[in-house]
């Protein structure tokens, strides 16, 4: 069971991959899908086999929200060729601003000759699930909208549960290495569950940057750098405008790549983030990001859906139809002619 396993994820180890990168591949696999992951993507339809890709794309169009996108639950793995899982990726996300499960992006190599572009990644704002970046040779990844990972379903391996996952991005031509350079995440306010992983990411620059506990503030350790988790010795800076109190802060070069980082520090009762440091300053459980009152309708950003100016966990039974978070009513945009 475990070798087709790996098979599906790994592949040909021959394709270039050193025997490190391949090694840690194995060790993700194994931890974080062989034991306890499901491996398939069920919010679409049943059997994929007996059904064709145009009834898929029907039912994806009928089913789903405007501004939504199902994510998926394959991890390292994909269908196809690497240009079909390329143009299944841009179909999937392009668009898109609420992503319903887990947003994995994987799998993009510099050895199929394809120019990756992706730039469809920049209108995303939520994820429900969690968020998975791997085997990529990419300069940049832009979720540069990218708010909220709400983390529904975490990622787990070794018994810790993860909301982000960035690993294996970088990749050995001779004497060349390509690979990611820039996790471009300055719209990130929250991770609300599960912590941070970097594994294997040699060129990677600016996320020891990250104040992480203020992303991720429920965990007392909130991120985990493993082996070659970034570039130490990174020679790129950050923006003048991201210093706070003389340290920098921020996602990538530019001054649109700075991290928020002001939050109060929370009363130790308080069930998520606050607008006040006492006990009476927390935020509704229904909040996300933050808040500038106790009440649901004081939210920064809404945990689940929005509807009539209050955070709900779901929408009301007379809601026609959903946009992104938001509930709405087909009367909600009809405006009477003068």
């Amino acid at each position: 069971m475990y070798l087709g396993i790996l098979r599906m994820f790994c592949g040909d180890k021959q394709r270039g991959m050193s025997d490190v990168k391949f090694f840690s591949l194995v060790i993700l696999v194994l931890l974080g899908f062989g034991f306890g992951q499901d491996l398939v993507e069920d919010d679409v339809v049943g059997d994929i086999d007996d059904v064709s890709e145009a009834e898929i794309d029907e039912t994806i169009s009928k089913s789903i929200p405007r501004g939504d996108c199902y994510g998926t639950h394959v991890g390292f793995g994909y269908s196809g060729g690497p240009d079909y899982h390329y143009e299944m990726l841009i179909k999937r996300y392009k668009g898109c601003t609420h992503v319903e499960g887990n947003l994995e992006i994987a799998s993009l190599s510099s050895s199929a000759n394809i120019s990756y572009d992706l730039s469809f990644l920049s209108t995303i704002e939520v994820v429900t699930g969690y968020v998975l970046l791997g085997l990529l040779d990419v300069d940049v990844i832009p979720l540069t909208s990218l708010k909220l990972i709400r983390a529904d379903n975490t990622y787990k391996i070794l018994g810790e549960e993860y909301g982000l996952v960035v690993a294996l991005t970088t990749e050995h031509d001779g004497s060349r290495r390509t690979g990611l350079r820039e996790l471009q995440l300055p719209a990130l306010r929250e991770i609300a569950r599960g912590k941070v992983l970097f594994q294997q990411n040699p060129l990677l620059c600016f996320v020891d940057t990250i104040a992480w506990n203020v992303i991720v503030p429920r965990e007392e350790y909130p991120v985990i750098f493993g082996e070659n988790a970034y570039d130490k010795a990174c020679d790129l800076q950050c923006a003048s405008e991201c210093e706070e109190d003389g340290k920098p802060y921020c996602w990538g070069q530019g001054i649109d790549m700075c991290q928020t980082v002001h939050t109060p520090v929370c009363d130790p009762f308080c069930p998520g983030r606050c607008f006040n440091e006492d006990i009476f300053g927390c935020c509704h459980p229904e909040c996300a990001v933050g808040c500038t009152g106790p009440s649901d309708t004081d939210c920064v950003m809404c945990k689940y859906f929005e509807h009539d100016g209050r955070c709900v966990p779901s929408c009301p039974a007379d809601v026609s139809y959903r946009e992104g978070q938001v509930c709405r009513r087909h009367l909600d945009n009809y405006l009477p002619n003068d």
